[in-house]
Parts: C-alpha cells; sequence; structure tokens
C-alpha cells in the first residue's frame, strides 16, 4: 500500500476538542456579549482556566480511591522513600526555585500574548488570516520546537512542510487584491505566530521537566493572571472610569441573572476547547496542534463563506481555500505521522517503521544470542 495510517489512537479524538468547542463558544458569546473590549477578552480567557480545577478534583478523588488499596509493603515502600526524599532535600529546594521561576514566565509570555492582540490587532488583517497567519504558524511551531524541545525533522517532515509553505504563499498572493494592508497584516501574523506558538513550546517543555498535568498549570496560569488583570484594570479604572476593561465589560455584559449564567457557561466551554488545547501538547507535541488550529481555520473560513461577510468569502475564493486546504491538511497529518507515504523512503524515519526495525534487531539478538547458547552447551557435552 502507498499510503497507510499510524496505529489507532484513540487519544487522537483530542485533536478536534479545540475547534468544535472553540465554534460552540461563538453562540454562547453572542447569546451575551453585548459591548465586547480586549481586556475584558483577556479576563475571560485566564479566567476559564480556573475551570480546570474541576478536572483536577476528579482526578484527585480517583486517585485517592485507588491508593486506598494499597498493599501495606507498598506502604513501607513509600516509607523508604520518604527517608531518600528527606536527604536530598536542599537539592529540591533549589528545582522548586527553578520551577516557580518557569511558571512565572509561562504567566508572563501568556499574559503578553493577550496584551500583543490588544494594541496590534485590526480588522483590517483579518483577510490575511486564512493564508499567512497559518505559514508563520506552522514555521513558527516547528522552528521552535526543533529549537527548544529538540525535535527532530526527516524527510518526510520536509516534503509536508515544502508543499504546505508553497500553497500558503500561493493563496496569500491570490488574496493580496482584497487586502487593505499587506505589510502590517503579514507583520502582525508573524508577531502573534511566533508568541503563541513560542508559549505552547514553553508549556509541553514545562511538562517534560516536572512531569506537570496541564489541569495543575491551567489552574496556576488562570488564577494568576486573572487576578492580575482584574487589579490592574480596578487600578485604571479608579484613575479613568471612562476607560474600557474588565470592570467596564462585566457591567455592559453580566449585569442579569440570566447573563451571569451565559457567562459561567461560556468561560467552562471555553475551559474545554482551551484544555483540548493544552491536552493536544501534553499527549503528542506542540507540532500536532497546529492540526488544531488548522481545523478551527477550516470552521471558520467555512462559517464565513456562508454568511458571505465581505468579498474575500466569495464563491471563487471559497472552492479555491476549500481545495486548497484539504490538500494542505493531508500533508498536516502526513507531517504528524498520521498518514504515512510508503514510498521514496518517506515512511523510514517514522516512528512506526523506527519501531518496526527496533523490533527486528531485538528479534535477531534473541536468535544469535540463543544460537550462542545453543553452541556453548554442545561444546560441553564434547
Amino acid at each position: 500500500m502507498w499510503i497507510e495510517f499510524s496505529e489507532l489512537n484513540i487519544k487522537l479524538l483530542i485533536l478536534i476538542i479545540f475547534p468544535v468547542f472553540m465554534q460552540i463558544q461563538n453562540f454562547t458569546r453572542n447569546a451575551y456579549i453585548e459591548k465586547d473590549n480586549s481586556s475584558f477578552k483577556a479576563f475571560r480567557y485566564f479566567s476559564s482556566y480556573i475551570f480546570s480545577g474541576i478536572f483536577l478534583i476528579i482526578f484527585k478523588i480517583r486517585n485517592r480511591s485507588s491508593s486506598s488499596k494499597k498493599t501495606q509493603s507498598k506502604i513501607n515502600e513509600e516509607k523508604e522513600e520518604y527517608l531518600i526524599d528527606e536527604i536530598i532535600k536542599k537539592d529540591k529546594r533549589k528545582k522548586i526555585i527553578i520551577k516557580i521561576l518557569f511558571m512565572g514566565l509561562l504567566c508572563g509570555i501568556g499574559m503578553f500574548c493577550q496584551f500583543y492582540k490588544k494594541l496590534f490587532d485590526n480588522e483590517k488583517y483579518r483577510n490575511a488570516k486564512q493564508s499567512i497567519e497559518i505559514f508563520f504558524f506552522i514555521i513558527s511551531f516547528t522552528s521552535l520546537s526543533c529549537l527548544i524541545l529538540k525535535q527532530k525533522l526527516y524527510k518526510h517532515h520536509f516534503v509536508s512542510l515544502s508543499i504546505m509553505s508553497i500553497i500558503l504563499i500561493i493563496l496569500f498572493i491570490l488574496s493580496i487584491y482584497i487586502m487593505e494592508l499587506i505589510f502590517q497584516s503579514a507583520l502582525y501574523y508573524l508577531g502573534y505566530s511566533f508568541l503563541f506558538s513560542l508559549y505552547d513550546v514553553m508549556q509541553k517543555k514545562y511538562m517534560n521537566l516536572y512531569y506537570s498535568t496541564p489541569y495543575v498549570m491551567m489552574l496556576i496560569i488562570g488564577l494568576i493572571n486573572a487576578i492580575l488583570l482584574f487589579i490592574i484594570d480596578l487600578i485604571i479604572y479608579y484613575i479613568n472610569p471612562d476607560n474600557v476593561g474588565v470592570i467596564i465589560g462585566l457591567n455592559e455584559n453580566v449585569n442579569s441573572a440570566g447573563k451571569v449564567f451565559l457567562f459561567i457557561l461560556d468561560l467552562i466551554i471555553q475551559c474545554i476547547w482551551n484544555l483540548g488545547f493544552w491536552l493536544t501538547i501534553y499527549y503528542f507535541s506542540p507540532c500536532h496542534a497546529f492540526i488544531s488550529e488548522f481545523i478551527s481555520d477550516i470552521f471558520y473560513l467555512i462559517r464565513n463563506s456562508i454568511e458571505k461577510k465581505d468579498e474575500f468569502y466569495s464563491t471563487r475564493n471559497a472552492i479555491i481555500f476549500s481545495i486548497s486546504y484539504f490538500i494542505i491538511f493531508f500533508f498536516v497529518l502526513m507531517f504528524n505521522e498520521v498518514i504515512i507515504l510508503n514510498f521514496f523512503g518517506l515512511d523510514y524515519n517514522t516512528k512506526k517503521r523506527i519501531k518496526a526495525r527496533e523490533r527486528t534487531e531485538s528479534n535477531i539478538m534473541d536468535i544469535i544470542s540463543l544460537k550462542g547458547l545453543t553452541k556453548d552447551e554442545e561444546g560441553e557435552d564434547d
């Protein structure tokens, strides 16, 4: 077969949590938001992280019930481990300080991402979103993963990256006639994709170093940044009450019992799509995250093409982008080894083939060692 799928993994369904629930959130958000602003968006974004504590509590309860079934031998082993831990406590303190500083860095990058959107976002950049934003996301995720996570790239990676990049650049060129701010759009999405990719790659680095789960990380980052945003906005509000921010956003949009319910529901749904993105990075890699990003952009294109918001979403563009997205999505799956191409050596360095070679080599070594034992036994008989 020229084309095959990688080993079936139920966790691949995690990849669609982000795009699906992001679309659902559009309905809940539109149901109660009347006058939105960038500070209020950032506050909702980080406040939604806090709801990951619900999932954390569920897992804690499950782990507690399973830990109550420990045998006495396991308890004794834990006592021995505790004594060892006491000996290396000083070394742990240093690691804790580094861990706290790393978490602070993540909070800072996450906050800066939101401020970047607040300062530089422009509605006139939207027509570049379907092409150049995806291009920069793919390049940023890949380059930062190689640099920070030491991810290796092989032949199938370079081939898929090259084809995706060429198609996206062509789409950008075909869209230029309808764009108002071409250079500024490209510059904005370059910074946007780099910052958010850096945030996601650093999350993975933290998880690898400290074996932390997304639930704990989201809860900590959400609490710190949401409280910080509210305090900053409170100070600004008392200096200049007319300045649009979190407090004004709450007053204008969460001003009845029904809207309070919708506000909380909106945060829960936003938490789920954020968690879907974090779990993708946790179980797979940041490069798998642009599968979710890409599916989300497909939904974005379909919705706007149906609504025909402006000339960009004409029938002509809808057809061109749909065909192009289908091809790109195929190579996105190839890059992440969900699909494997069995020709021109494109499958040689995929994880599936590497594991198969390891099994073969292991079997050969077993046979060689078995033959060696047989010869030794024959020599002893002689």
